[in-house]
């Protein structure tokens, strides 16, 4: 398989795990919040009697949550660098080392694009060489203010300890005193960092304006431009200062390897300030990378900062052994005067590995030297061992996860009991309680019959039926006897003329008498179940258990769909039906009396022929205005009489109807809340939980510590679920 083919591979195998890497993320930052929580609630109310447990808890998870605050950036990083569809090779080194004329003969670019020197350091911004068979240019892509502040600015302040300036402007302005550290290492070190802050500082003004422009292509020979650090005369430059990355796209000589970028990683010079940058850059981009060293012929070892060097790329990534991250490349001069000192350090490695490390050697100005000591090397390392690394990178993250569990399951499993609740003598005094408010409740519905009898009276039907048909006939909407003649000549005769208001008229009495007679009917089924309410629950049940904008309600059927929600459907199946039954008792005009007084409606019938006859007995074209007032007062008296026998229907037959559904009603909730079998257990285990709601004077402070014992309870179950769901989550990865 080729290189390319093989990149391709990685590369796939690596985005089909983004999701699930990105998910594991989000699961970690809930589980940092959720031991936060735990924290924070160690310093707030805590029983009595676990104040000790909770302090031991809070302890232990300190160190928790040092190693998950690492995980979850580590586990973000490896998402980005994943994500990206692309395996980057890092180059670094200090200052003439040669990592520039490496990147000139791998690339194929030359000293117009990437510029040496012999005496200064050269490469001032991050570049990222990509191989690309299409495009020869170069892409540079500029810091934001706010990045340039938050990640260069900042962090030269952090490493000197200096306030930091609110913005770029207060930046701009002057920089505070600094007083250099009396240990000789800080103050040589700390005094660089800050003439280089210092440099930065009085360039602010040159370099400013390309700070949050827009990303700039440009031809390769251009390049030079933005990311180097002096000009072909030795000058200092500043532009680089404001470049965030420089992309430079080409055809490398001698390799397909699309897919692959080289990036030149600036910034380990030892007066930098912002090795945190360059340790973030190569957590989220990196995949290998290639140190660079030219050792001097006078004599040379390995030195502070050729280690210093190495510890940054390991704290990058300490999960991968550095044998599979790092080549050290040992630059031979061309003379080959250095050759005894390679040979020299070769024979004696750095010891920060757990394995001797991956040492090379090429004369970096020779192409040839290039392609086939290091870049074929790099190339067929990362061929073999990268599918191989990143599976052993994640089982490492994986294995913290584990560790992290196990803690985690060992602290709070055992601390768990520690909140149980032990209420053996309130549980006494529920027995009592819960067997008073059973008596209170069935005597209270047991009188709720008669009572309901007494005020729902049939007389007060009857002269709501009578106050409704009276209204009813004051201004039916029957048109006058000249619309009624401009409907004839409009339809083409009587009969098509009045078949419409027939039917409008008959439509016009249903809704009338339906929304007056349930507006009457709720307002008596309304009062029923306030009193039904009241008889089975002690006002400090709904009091306690609902808001008070619910509670305020005057609708009852809100207040009892509130309580309802309360009910565990599953533990409470026949108490939750019993409020679904009322809350859905259906009670109105057309559900009782419609289809029964529909029939008295006959002479309003666009099928009773008659009466249309009657209407317009003897019209013709030649007396349409006489008919037309006869009409109009047919149309009238036929919907007086339908009217009259409306109310004498519902007078002699349905007056009974509405005392006897409420009764019914009443009947069947008695039934329901204290008659059925197993309904007292139901109410025991809805009320056993919240006995501190319902009767708060007597468990006042009972339901404070329960809640206070339930709510660390709940945290610890929250933290054990999301620590499970993602050390799960890793296996799966993995």
């Amino acid at each position: 398989m080729s290189i390319r083919a093989t990149i391709a591979e990685v590369l796939n195998k690596r985005q089909n795990k983004v999701p699930q890497l990105e998910n594991v993320h989000r699961e970690l930052l809930e589980l940092e919040m959720q031991i936060g929580t735990l924290q924070q609630m160690a310093t707030a109310d805590v029983p009595k009697d676990a104040a000790l447990i909770a302090a031991e808890i809070s302890s232990k998870l300190n160190n928790v949550q040092e190693g998950l605050t690492h995980l979850s950036n580590t586990v973000s990083n490896v998402a980005t660098r994943f994500k990206r569809g692309m395996i980057n090779i890092g180059v670094a080194g200090s200052a003439r080392q040669g990592k520039s004329t490496l990147l000139q003969k791998i690339s194929g670019l030359s000293d117009r694009e990437i510029p040496t020197s012999s005496d200064l350091p050269c490469t001032g911004a991050k570049s990222k060489i990509y191989h690309s068979e299409v495009r020869a240019n170069a892409e540079v892509v500029f810091f934001s203010k706010q990045e340039f502040l938050k990640e260069i600015v900042y962090a030269y302040y952090e490493r000197l300890n200096l306030p930091k300036p609110y913005s770029l402007e207060e930046f701009r302005q002057s920089l505070p005193a600094f007083v250099a550290p009396e240990n000789s290492d800080e103050r040589n070190l700390k005094s660089a960092i800050y003439e280089e802050l210092k440099r930065i500082h009085s360039a602010f003004s040159s370099f400013s304006g390309y700070l949050s422009k827009p990303a700039e292509t440009v031809a390769l020979e251009q390049i030079r431009d933005y990311v180097t650090q002096h000009d072909d005369n030795g000058n200092l430059r500043s532009n680089y200062l404001a470049v965030k990355t420089a992309n430079i796209y080409t055809k490398f000589p001698n390799h397909d390897v699309t897919g692959l970028c080289l990036v030149d990683l600036p910034g380990l010079e030892a007066a930098q300030g912002h090795e945190k940058k360059l340790v973030a850059s190569l957590e989220q981009e990196v995949d290998a990378v290639i140190l660079v060293k030219k050792p001097s012929p006078q004599g040379d070892q390995w030195s502070s900062d050729d280690f210093k060097v190495i510890d940054l790329i390991n704290d990058a990534v300490r999960e991968i052994d550095l044998y599979n991250w790092l080549f050290i490349l040992l630059n031979e001069l061309t003379t080959g005067e250095n050759s005894q000192i390679i040979q020299r350090l070769m024979a004696n490695p750095p010891k920060t590995y757990s394995s001797n490390p991956i040492i090379l050697t090429a004369n970096c100005g020779d192409a040839s030297e290039v392609d086939e000591k290091v870049f074929s090397v790099v190339l067929k390392h990362v061929e073999q061992n990268l599918e191989t690394t990143d599976r052993q990178y994640l089982s490492a993250l994986a294995q913290k996860m584990q560790k992290i569990w196990d803690s985690l399951n060992t602290v709070l499993t055992q601390a768990r009991h520690s909140f149980n609740p032990d209420d053996a003598d309130s549980t006494m005094q529920f027995v009592d309680l819960f067997a008073q408010f059973m008596r209170e409740l069935q005597r209270g519905l047991e009188k709720l019959v008669p009572d309901v009898r007494r005020e729902f009276t049939f007389e007060g039907f009857r002269e709501k039926i009578i106050e409704v048909c009276d209204n009813a006939q004051q201004e039916p909407p029957i048109p006058s006897s000249a619309e009624l003649e401009n409907k004839y000549w409009e339809a083409g005769g009587w009969p098509a003329a009045l078949q419409p208001l027939l039917n409008e008229l008959r439509a016009y009495l249903t809704q009338y008498l339906a929304r007056h007679l349930d507006t009457y009917l709720k307002g008596q089924v309304d009062n029923v179940l306030n009193q039904v309410l009241k008889r089975m629950f002690p006002h400090s049940l709904q009091q306690n258990l609902l808001e008070q904008e619910i509670e305020e309600q005057s609708d009852p059927r809100i207040i009892l769909r509130a309580l309802q929600q309360r009910v565990d459907k599953e533990q409470h199946p026949q108490l939750y039906d019993c409020f679904e039954y009322i809350i859905n008792f259906n009670f109105s005009y057309h559900s009782l009396f419609h289809y029964r007084v529909r029939k008295e409606m006959r002479r309003l019938d666009t099928y009773n022929t008659e009466a249309i006859s009657q209407l317009m007995h003897g019209g013709n074209e030649g007396n349409v205005p006489e008919i037309s007032e006869q009409v109009a007062n047919g149309l009238d008296q036929f919907y007086k009489e339908t009217v009259y026998e409306i109310r004498k229907k519902l007078n002699e037959e349905m007056q009974t109807d509405p005392a006897d559904a409420i009764f019914a009603l009443v009947e069947e909730i008695k039934d329901r809340f204290v008659r059925a079998k197993g309904i007292e257990d139901e109410w025991r285990r809805f009320l056993y939980p919240i006995r501190g709601q319902v009767w708060a004077l007597q468990f006042g402070a009972l339901a404070k510590e329960m809640a206070l014992r339930s709510q660390w309870q709940g945290a610890i179950n929250d933290v054990l679920k999301t620590a499970g769901q993602v050390q799960d989550d890793f296996s799966r990865i993995v």
